[in-house]
This record gives structure tokens, C-alpha cells and sequence, in this order.
């Protein structure tokens, strides 16, 4: 293996539920910069069933474009040599099935509330929750038949505090051993058992010889305690044992690389965690958005620790179907400008699930996308909070988000938008973050590639994040109050670094945007109304502050929060085109 100060140049495979990105990332000079990147489809699903189909594509087309040979005999060419090959090649997917559980537990609010917190990690998929609560009885055998009708991939079995509740927790392991012995041998799903540790060895003993048992700490320990990084590490594992190691031909370009391979959701995590400590602001967290075809991955950050979350199955193309089914189409159609009906809507729906690869071709079709990547958000933003211990100082306004500064926003199913206006639209509508926010794009959808690299080369990641990698959409001031529309609450003075002054108010109800190019920097003196917080300590408190510029400049959403939009359909429709308008949508 090449030692780290050898990794000159590096090619990461990112293979995604629809697309292969390629990236080549090597030393220029004294920094890491990426010299080219490719897109090309896919190739797990047919006609092909083989990942390193479309990875060699991917190749090729970078050799085309470098006039550099990286293959020979049909294999990466490593280590470099001349202008021949890669010191290091890295590959990161997430295009594959997710993990299939079923939670086993006593209380739907304690125990298995922190058990499906744990799964939603990594890319599972909770089939079935088996509960003791309520039960006077042990229902073992309706139990058993759950377990060898779903058929998991795994069960996850917790329950207890430790040194407390025994027989619940041990009829509920009857009854998963009863279901597992009626199953295969090879169709048995592991048992992953994180409850009560005094029952660690019965459950071992119990279930050993029926299937393989893994046990880590309580996720549970006490009433007033949750612990989830054990399950859930464990859980992001056995992601990668069943499914990210067996996806056909992986074993070709795991061949190709000394290094482990990693899911995309574990590798932009990385990259929202180094932006906390760059950042070094320990009253805000980092928010990173990862928005694609089949899954929305929301990673988190406050005070040093990661918070990931997946919502598996659930994408801009794979997805919306089973959503529309469980939440209804009314949440789609608020998000509309103009009056479309349920059948176009549902055809849209269908159609982008069938050919995933396609973008929208007329602006209804542009709407309808849009409304999924608003719902998507809010949707992932649901799961993902609860998991989240952010502190007082970070969130106090309740059920409201927590400061955040930046956010970076990636996925192809924002950063394919036609207009930047439109993807900062939303996000602001799917997230409605307070505050004052940096806004960040993905533009070249590199983050989590940059995430993988920060495993084996920090020093390359760091240096290949710049501004021109993920580009500044603007900073946005999103007061906390409420007032009637039009009334002044924040007012402004902008100073930018060429010397002019620019003073100016913003209305509740409004989206406002100022000039403020990407690269210029400008001080804003702030002073909201007395009944409005800006992110600066208190309500009616004003402040000095520093501001970089972006593709739509300075943007304040002065829309109120929580965002309301008008219960009559023509007037919601007018001030959503009035917004769209506002941002150059």
C-alpha cells in the first residue's frame, strides 16, 4: 500500500442508484485540485448487473479527456507512473438495496424509539416492529410468523434498562428464535441485540446456533439515556457486509484499491463534520443535505459529534409514489404555482420512477420536482431532528431548526436545477432554517468523493475544498417573529469592501435579495424590530456582522416562522409565484 505522502493523484468512484461519478483529484503544485470528472449511468440493475461496467466507462472517459492511460488488460493501473495510472483509487456507493430490519422491543416510545433512531444511520429500510407494550400475554407465535413472513435482513432486538426488565425481553427472543428456525438457513436474519446487558449471554446462548448473534452496549441504559453510536456503527457494518461487499462486481474494483469500501452516506458525513471544526463555531451547528435519486441524507453537527441520518428509499425519483401513498397528494400540491391536476401529477410521478435518469421537460413538470425536493426535505428533516442533542444556546425556539451555519446542500436532485434562485427556494421552503445562514452548493457534486479522500489523504480533501468547489448560493437572514405583512421589521446597512453603502429595510412576508457577488465581501449592520431575532442572541438585539457574497447575494426571508402559506389555492399560487419571482426562480 502506498504510504499517504505518496497519494499524488487519486480517482474516486462514486456510484449512485442512477449515476457513476468519476473524479481525478491530483497535486498541483502545492494544492489538490480536480483535473477532470465524468457522469456516466449506472450498471448495477440490467441488462448489465455489473457495477464495474459502468466504473470502466467512467474510465475511459476520463482517459479521453486527460490523454492519460489509467487501464491496461483491463485493470486500473496503479501506481502511478509518468502519465500513466493513479497512486490511489477509491470507491464509494450507495446505489444498492438497503438493509431490511425488523425492531423487536418492550416501549414504542423508549426502547424501540431509540432502535429505529439507530437504524436510520445508514441505508435500512424498516420492514416490521414487533412490540411488547400493551401485551398482558405473549403473543410468541404471532411473533414467530412476523419474523418468517418479512423475512429480515436482520432483527434488532432491545429492551430493558440495564439490570432491569428480564422475561419481556427474553419472550421476545422465543419468539424471534421460533420465526428464525421456521426460515432456511440461508434466508435467517442476524440477531443484533442491543438491551439489557445482564441478558447478553442468555440471548447468546439462545439464539447461537440458529443464526449469528451480535451484541453491543444498551442502546437504553437508563430511563433518562439513550446511547446510539454502538447499534448503529454496527448496523452501518453489516450495510457494507450484505450489501455494498455482494454487489456484482464489486470484487473487480475492490481488486483495483487497497482501501476499504465506504458508502456515500458515511463519506459526506465526514465532509459536514470537518466543515464544523473549520468553521470553529461552537454556538451554530453544520447541516449537509444530500438529496438523490433513491435516498435523502441528512448529517448534522453540533458541538464536535456527527448525527446521520438516511431516509432510505426515498429520493427525488425512487420514492415519491410510496410517500404520495402514505402522506397523500395534497402536501405536493401546496407547493404548486400553477393548478395542475392529480392525474398529471401522478403521471409525472410514474414516469420519472420508470426512467430516473430523465429531467423535467416542461415547467409543470419543473414544478411538480420541485414540490417532491421541498416535501423530501421536510420529510428527512422529521426523522433526522429527534436523533439531534443540540444544546440550549443552539436552539431556543422549540420545535423551530437551531442555528445553522453553512449548510451545504448536495444531490442531483437539487443541484440539477435549472437556476440556483430555484434551489435556494427549496431548500429555504423544505428546511426554514433561522438565522443567519451561508448557503453552500454542491455544484460539482464532489463532497462526499471529497469525504472518502479525507480517509486516506486529509491533506488532499482539505485542500480541494474551496470556494470553487462548493460555490456560495449567498448568506440568508431569516428573522423569528411574526408581524402583519408588509410591516418593517429588520433594517440594514450594507458596506461593501469597495467602500459603497447601500441602507435598506426588509417586510415581514417578503424574500428580499441584494446584490453581493460571488468573492465580495460586505458588513452588514443589523437591526431588527424589538418582536424579532436574527440570530444574534435575543429578540430586538443588533449586531455587526461579516457576510460573503454567492450566486443570488444577500437574501432575507422574511417569511416568518414556522412558513405559512394561504389555505385558498389561487392566492397560495400567487405568492408562491411571487416568491419564485423574488429569486430569480
Amino acid at each position: 500500500m502506498q504510504t499517504e505522502q505518496a497519494l499524488e493523484s487519486i480517482l474516486i468512484a462514486d456510484c449512485g442508484t442512477v449515476a457513476t461519478k468519476m473524479l481525478l483529484l491530483e497535486r498541483v503544485e502545492t494544492r489538490y485540485r480536480f483535473i477532470a470528472q465524468v457522469e456516466v449511468l449506472t450498471t448495477i440493475n440490467p441488462p448489465w448487473e455489473d457495477v464495474s461496467v459502468g466504473v470502466t466507462h467512467a474510465i475511459e472517459e476520463v482517459e479521453q479527456i486527460t490523454s492519460r492511460t489509467l487501464l491496461s488488460g483491463g485493470r486500473l493501473i496503479t501506481p502511478r507512473d509518468g502519465l500513466s495510472g493513479v497512486d490511489a483509487f477509491v470507491v464509494i456507493l450507495s446505489g444498492v438495496e438497503p438493509l431490511h430490519l425488523v425492531l423487536a422491543g418492550l416501549v414504542k416510545e423508549m426502547s424501540l424509539e431509540s432502535a429505529r433512531r439507530a437504524a436510520t444511520g445508514t441505508y435500512t429500510v424498516v420492514d416490521g416492529v414487533i412490540s411488547r407494550e400493551g401485551s398482558l400475554h405473549s403473543p410468541e407465535g404471532a411473533w414467530a410468523r412476523a419474523i418468517r413472513d418479512l423475512a429480515p435482513d436482520a432483527v434488532l432486538l432491545v429492551g430493558g434498562v440495564d439490570g432491569g426488565a428480564s422475561r419481556p425481553v427474553m419472550e421476545l427472543a422465543d419468539a424471534i428464535a421460533l420465526g428464525t428456525s421456521l426460515l432456511g438457513s440461508e434466508e435467517r436474519p442476524l440477531l443484533l441485540y442491543a438491551g439489557n446487558a445482564k441478558l447478553r449471554s442468555r440471548i447468546t446462548k439462545l439464539l447461537g446456533g440458529l443464526t449469528e448473534v451480535e451484541v453491543v452496549d444498551n442502546v437504553r441504559p437508563s430511563v433518562d439515556k439513550e446511547y446510539l453510536a454502538p447499534a448503529r456503527d454496527l448496523i452501518e457494518q453489516i450495510f457494507l457486509e450484505k450489501r455494498l461487499q455482494k454487489v456484482p462486481g464489486v470484487e473487480t474494483l475492490s481488486g483495483w484499491s487497497n482501501f476499504p469500501l465506504l458508502s456515500t452516506a458515511a463519506a459526506f458525513g465526514r465532509v459536514v463534520e470537518y466543515l464544523w471544526h473549520r468553521e470553529d463555531n461552537t454556538n451554530r451547528g453544520v447541516l449537509g443535505i444530500d438529496l438523490g435519486a433513491a435516498n435523502t441524507t441528512v448529517m448534522a453537527c453540533f458541538d464536535g459529534r456527527l448525527y446521520p441520518t438516511v431516509h432510505g428509499g426515498c429520493g427525488i425519483a425512487y420514492g415519491p409514489l410510496a410517500w404520495v401513498k402514505k402522506y397523500g397528494l395534497a402536501r405536493l400540491q401546496r407547493w404548486l404555482p400553477e393548478e395542475i391536476s392529480a392525474e398529471q401529477l401522478l403521471s409525472f410521478l410514474y414516469n420519472r420512477e420508470l426512467h430516473p435518469a430523465t429531467v423535467p421537460q416542461e415547467l409543470s413538470e419543473l414544478w411538480i420536482e420541485l414540490a417532491v425536493v421541498r416535501e423530501m426535505l421536510r420529510t428527512a428533516l422529521r426523522i433526522a431532528r429527534p436523533v439531534w442533542n443540540v444544546g440550549a444556546d443552539i436552539s431556543l425556539y422549540g420545535d423551530m431548526m437551531p442555528y445553522l451555519d453553512p449548510i451545504l446542500i448536495s444531490g442531483g436532485g437539487i443541484v440539477h436545477l435549472p437556476r440556483p434562485g430555484q434551489a435556494l427556494l427549496a431548500v429555504l421552503d423544505g428546511l426554514e432554517p433561522v438565522g443567519i445562514t451561508t448557503m453552500l452548493l454542491d455544484v460539482h457534486r464532489v463532497a462526499p468523493a471529497l469525504g472518502a479522500v479525507a480517509g486516506i489523504k486529509p491533506l488532499a480533501a482539505a485542500s480541494a475544498l474551496s470556494p470553487d468547489t462548493l460555490v456560495s448560493l449567498g448568506t440568508v437572514i431569516s428573522p423569528i417573529g411574526h408581524a402583519s405583512d408588509g410591516d418593517t421589521i429588520l433594517s440594514m446597512k450594507i458596506q461593501y469592501d469597495d467602500g459603497s453603502e447601500l441602507d435598506v429595510e426588509a417586510h415581514y412576508g417578503e424574500l428580499e435579495v441584494w446584490p453581493l457577488l460571488p468573492g465580495q465581501q460586505a458588513t452588514v449592520e443589523l437591526q431588527p424590530h424589538r418582536r424579532f431575532d436574527v440570530g444574534l442572541g435575543r429578540r430586538g438585539k443588533g449586531g455587526t456582522i461579516q457576510v460573503q457574497g454567492g450566486l443570488l447575494g444577500l437574501v432575507v426571508d422574511a417569511r416568518g416562522r414556522p412558513l405559512r402559506l394561504p389555505a385558498d389555492g389561487e392566492k397560495r399560487r400567487k405568492l408562491l409565484r411571487r416568491w419564485i419571482w423574488d429569486v430569480g426562480g
